[in-house]
Parts: C-alpha cells; sequence; structure tokens
C-alpha cells in the first residue's frame, strides 16, 4: 500500500527537499504552500499533489483539510515544516515582525495540528513530526522573535506527546540547527556547522522511518549549544553578550 503524507512549506528549503525525497522513494505528497507557482512546478514531479494555501488564514486551513477528508485522504504523516525568520531591534522592537513570526511559526503549526491531525487516525502508523529550531537553547542576538516562536513550537510538540501518548499517533519534534537554504541565505552572519539542504532532508526522512522521537543536527553543534546551556545562568549571557560582537 503506498504511503501518504502532508508537508507545509513546500516550496523551498526543507519542505521542498523533503517533498522530493518522500515522492522519490513512493509516497504520495500533499505540498502545501503560500506560493502556487512554486507548487505547479514541483507537481511536475510524479507522486506529489500542489495544495496552495496560506497557513495563516484558519478558515482555508479548515475547509482544505475537510476537502481532503472528503476526498478519503488518510494520512500516514504529517510534517509541518513552514515557517519564517524575522530579526529585531531590541531598542525599538517591531511588533509586527513579532506577529508575523508568531503567526507562520507557532499559531499556523497549532492550526494545522488542529485541522489535518485528524486524516492521521485512519492510518495503521500515523505519525506527527513538527520541524522547531536549535535556536531557542541559546539567547542569540536579534533573535527575540523567532527564538521564541521556535521555543513556544517545542514545547507544544513535547506536551502534546504527553496528551496524545494513548492515541497511537507518533510524534517526532525535529531541531536543526542552520541549514543552507533560502532564508539562511538572507543570513549576514557566520553559520556554524551549516547542513546542505539536501543532507537536512535525508536526516529528517531517515530519522522519522526509525521512529525517533527528536531529531536534532548537526551533532557538533547541538552539544556545543548545550554546553553553553550547562554554564551559570550569568556566565552564559556573558558569553552571548561577546558572541554578539
Amino acid at each position: 500500500m503506498t504511503s501518504t503524507c502532508l508537508i507545509t512549506g513546500a516550496s523551498s528549503g526543507i519542505g521542498r527537499e523533503l517533498a522530493l525525497h518522500y515522492a522519490a522513494n513512493g509516497w504520495i505528497v500533499y505540498a502545501v504552500a503560500r506560493s502556487a507557482d512554486k507548487l505547479r512546478e514541483l507537481e511536475q514531479k510524479p507522486g506529489i499533489r500542489a495544495l496552495p494555501l496560506d497557513l495563516t488564514d484558519n478558515s482555508a486551513l479548515q475547509r482544505i483539510a475537510q476537502q481532503l477528508s472528503d476526498d478519503g485522504v488518510v494520512l500516514d504523516l504529517l510534517l509541518l515544516n513552514a515557517g519564517t525568520c524575522e530579526y529585531v531591534d531590541a531598542n525599538n522592537l517591531d511588533l509586527a515582525a513579532f506577529e508575523r513570526t508568531f503567526a507562520i511559526n507557532f499559531h499556523a503549526v497549532v492550526a494545522a495540528t488542529k485541522y489535518f491531525m485528524p486524516l492521521l487516525k485512519a492510518s495503521l502508523a500515523p505519525q506527527l513530526a513538527i520541524v522547531s529550531s536549535m535556536a531557542h537553547f541559546f539567547p542569540f542576538t536579534r533573535s527575540e522573535a523567532y527564538g521564541a516562536s521556535k521555543a513556544a513550537v517545542s514545547y507544544f510538540v513535547d506536551s502534546l506527546r504527553v496528551d496524545l501518548a494513548d492515541s497511537g499517533i507518533s510524534i517526532s519534534l525535529i531541531e536543526p540547527g542552520f541549514v543552507d537554504t533560502p532564508l539562511t541565505q538572507k543570513n549576514d552572519f557566520s553559520m556554524p556547522f551549516l547542513v546542505p539542504v539536501t543532507q537536512a532532508a535525508s536526516r529528517i526522512y531517515t530519522g522519522l522511518a526509525q521512529g525517533k522521537s527528536r531529531i536534532r543536527f548537526p551533532r557538533r553543534l547541538s552539544l556545543l549549544l548545550k554546553l553553553l546551556s550547562l554554564l551559570p545562568y550569568d556566565l552564559r549571557n556573558s558569553v552571548a553578550r561577546r558572541m554578539k560582537q
């Protein structure tokens, strides 16, 4: 039997590579993103079905989920990957930037979980996977909006796993470091242990196939941030300030 997945943020970056990876391995892939043009291009690949959708539009999200349900679609994997990043100036906090960042990085994740998760229930081995980030492990400069949104996502997933422990749904939290995507290519600072996007997609695919509850990579960055988190609080803050300079 052919497996089916739905991937958000599929028009570029990690989401696009994951859509291609799953399709190449024989899955039916519902590719979700706002960019209809990029999805039409992606849909030329066998096994990929485009679903243009603004994930911040709850009414549209509910309508698409209901349409899939009416069509008898059963998801074996729901992979919520869509996200954005905006850096802010602490001396003049841009409230709109916080609203935009949380709208797609957190609120859309919660809404997509609510409306798409019922499509997993008829699967024999249902999986829910949500992409967060290592960014919330350490107080990086100008990351007040992005890091806070990813901290919210990680906590949401961990809490959800507790409450759905008896549901039969396997839940995975994905926390990558820096991945070479159009989003990170806008960064004007050094990104240690940068991972090629194809490699990132392969690691996520393998980790989910193995049923891992938490997928973190690259390991070197994860270990470094863990070590930094063990420092006394004031010393950790001092290190963070030095890294800003």
